[in-house]
């Protein structure tokens, strides 16, 4: 069965590993998250070495229909964020198909 990973599942993990309390390695968590949050706010560049690297993608405005009524109107212009995974973790996800987790 494939691993679920969110917040909570890792303040647990770095708990175990870093034997600190759940909620001091949540708030490491946190804080890692709210920091990634800041620099992507910022127009800054998230680059995590061996994991991917995250940035801010500009969406132009487009055309688009409304479904209720039918009538064109403009969406207008969005800043997304965007992640691109690195080469490494693109091997690691490749090499991992054939090999069954417990």
């Amino acid at each position: 069965m494939a691993k679920f990973v969110n917040r909570d599942s890792l303040a647990v993990s770095i708990a175990a590993e870093q034997k600190m309390t759940t909620q001091d390695a949540a708030a490491i968590v946190n804080q890692i998250f709210e920091e990634m949050s800041q620099a992507l706010e910022s127009g800054g560049v998230v680059d995590i070495h061996g994991f991917g690297k995250f940035v801010i993608f500009d969406r132009k405005s487009r055309m688009g229909i409304n479904p209720v009524t039918k009538e064109r109107m403009e969406i207008p212009a969005t800043k997304l964020p965007k992640y691109k995974p690195s080469q490494t973790l693109k091997r690691r996800c490749n090499a991992g198909m054939d090999i069954e987790d417990d």
